[in-house]
């Protein structure tokens, strides 16, 4: 009896519909190292080397709150589109390279400076030297990993030309979502980093939630989930199914 139980169960769980739901960045900003007191919340995102050797960061959040109760994720993508790339006549080129998501240890504070290299940041800005102007420093400037982020890419992705990027799915993010679904205090979102940071053009720029004139989607992150029935009409459920297999066997 029991293990019919169990089966059946397994079975009502198994049938139950996804559902897929897109989540836009609610904050995103970049640290600039050339820049390192300005603070770049207002525009574009920029993560990687540019061809003047200088280092970029981009930092990511999402609200997950809409997330229903009960909401078991079976899988996580995020959507990023690359809006420019370095000039192919200067320095070399461009440098295609691999950009991954770390998920973030530590808060950080957005702002609105907007331009190419952003603005002089205010109290609470994240800089290149600070996740909070004026109160709080990140282990080392640009943020330090282990420290202020993973020890371990949740995802990465090639990215090379402009164009819409779809980090798939992984075991990484499908985790970090759920962390942050148990605690909800502790989603400081995602850091993107390029692996090439070596090596001149590697830069790019990103859609942020700001990007002029509204026609680049931001940062999306796309989960998909499905609902554990509550135990009563989980219960209910098993119990009529149990009664329809024992009326065939009569």
């Amino acid at each position: 009896m029991k293990s019919s139980i169990a089966m059946i169960w397994m079975m009502l769980c198994l049938s139950l519909p996804a559902t897929v739901i897109s989540f836009p960045a609610v904050g995103d900003t970049s640290l600039f190292e050339g820049h390192p007191d300005f603070e770049l919340g207002g525009t574009s995102l920029v993560s990687g080397t540019n061809q003047q050797f200088s280092h970029s960061r981009a930092l990511i959040r999402f609200d997950l709150s809409a997330l229903p109760a009960g909401a078991v994720v079976t899988g996580v993508q995020m959507s990023l589109w690359v809006t420019r790339r370095p000039d192919p006549d200067q320095h070399g080129g461009p440098t295609d390279s691999d950009f991954s998501l770390y998920r973030m240890l530590v808060s950080w504070g957005e702002g609105t400076g907007s331009n190419a290299t952003g603005s002089s940041a205010l109290a609470g800005n994240a800089t290149w030297n600070e996740r909070h102007f004026g109160s709080a420093s990140w282990g080392s400037p640009g943020a330090l990993i282990g420290v202020d982020y993973a020890n371990s890419a949740s995802a990465t992705k090639a990215v090379g030309d402009v164009g819409d990027y779809v980090w798939g799915s992984t075991s990484g993010l499908v985790d970090d979502v759920k962390a942050w679904q148990q605690n909800p205090a502790e989603n400081f979102g995602f850091i993107l980093i390029s692996q090439s940071e070596n090596s001149l053009g590697s830069g790019r720029r990103f859609g942020s939630k700001e990007q002029p004139g509204g026609s680049t989607p931001p940062a999306l992150l796309i989960v998909t989930y499905t609902v554990v029935p509550e135990p009563a009409v989980a219960g209910l459920a098993t119990a009529g199914m149990l009664a329809v297999s024992f009326m065939r066997r009569r």
